[in-house]
């Protein structure tokens, strides 16, 4: 059986030394950057939209080094060669989202930014309980593998294939435990998301953890998770959460409320990430600008067919 790159790099990269699979993830984003292509352009006007300017070619393939660097590490979580990947990590909040855990579970809104697997790893090395979900990739021994290694460290796990709605299971999962529960929600894959403003556009993102806090009436935090003290061969992580977030306003109802909470969310992400753009991993389409309206109304009422 041939293997894919990715699934080639699982196993070979645990058995390398750490500081030469980072470095060779560097090397390779360089290339990467410089090769261009669909999805390093996709970024590039995300970030421009993010920020409201025109990135640099310094900081697009900054960006691209960034996105490499995660997989990188991923890869290297819960080998021994990667023990060291939980040291470096600053978590600013970490005392005010844990406390919200003592009468409950308290729900994360993150986006696809630096290296949250490092950072829930962490979190996890802390002595608390993760529970989120992770999008189904193919081929399905692939999405089997990353789940390993993520259950390896500590998390539970629930998977989801696009237009899939794991809501349900997710509530009756987490409720009256004391668990922190991390959502990568800047990207709707659902076909059911919230149209927000981002930065300098409209978005579509995911209505996950509005919702799930709205629905357990459990408190919302944000975080932004960044790389610094950059090298050639790694860099620490930097988390900052806040919270519990808070409409503008107090909304009453279940669906508006989740609307003015999904806004206030991502306010409070973009913000912190308009300091280091580069940090954002997103090459897909997000901006409702860029989306196919006929495939956007089709998801819709495929979720809603599902959903009666």
């Amino acid at each position: 059986m041939t293997l894919s790159p990715l699934q080639l790099a699982f196993a070979l990269a645990p058995r390398l030394p750490l500081g030469l699979v980072m470095w060779l993830a560097r090397a390779g984003a360089g290339i990467a950057a410089r090769c261009g292509g669909s999805a390093v352009t996709r970024m590039r006007s995300n970030i421009a939209r993010l920020t409201g300017t025109q990135p640099s070619d310094a900081l697009v393939r900054a960006a691209v080094v960034s996105h490499i660097r995660n997989y990188g590490e991923q890869l290297m979580l819960g080998s021994p060669r990667g023990a060291c990947l939980l040291e470096g990590v600053t978590f600013e909040g970490f005392e005010e989202l844990t406390a919200a855990t003592h009468d409950g579970p308290v729900v994360l809104a993150l986006g696809h930014s630096g290296s949250w697997d490092r950072a829930g790893a962490w979190v996890c090395s802390q002595g608390y309980d993760v529970v989120t979900v992770a999008e189904k990739v193919e081929p399905a021994v692939l999405f089997e593998r990353f789940v390993a290694l993520r259950e390896g460290l500590g998390m539970e796990i629930i998977g989801v294939a696009k237009g899939e709605s794991v809501f349900s299971a997710l509530v009756e999962r987490v409720r009256s435990r004391h668990v922190i529960v991390p959502l990568l929600a800047d990207r709707d894959i659902s076909g059911a998301g919230i149209e927000v403003t981002l930065g300098g556009g409209r978005a579509l993102v995911a209505a996950g953890p509005a919702a799930l806090a709205t629905r357990l009436d459990r408190p919302l935090f944000v975080a932004c998770i960044t790389y610094e003290n950059e090298t050639a061969t790694g860099a620490d992580v930097r988390v900052r959460c806040v919270g519990p977030v808070r409409p503008p306003q107090d909304t009453p109802g279940g669906g508006n409320r989740v609307e003015a909470l999904t806004q206030a969310w991502v306010d409070d992400f973009a913000g912190m990430m308009r300091d280091k753009p580069q940090d954002w991993h997103m090459m897909q389409r997000v901006f409702v600008e860029d989306l196919d309206p006929e495939r956007l109304a089709r998801a819709r009422a495929e979720h809603e067919r599902k959903n009666r």
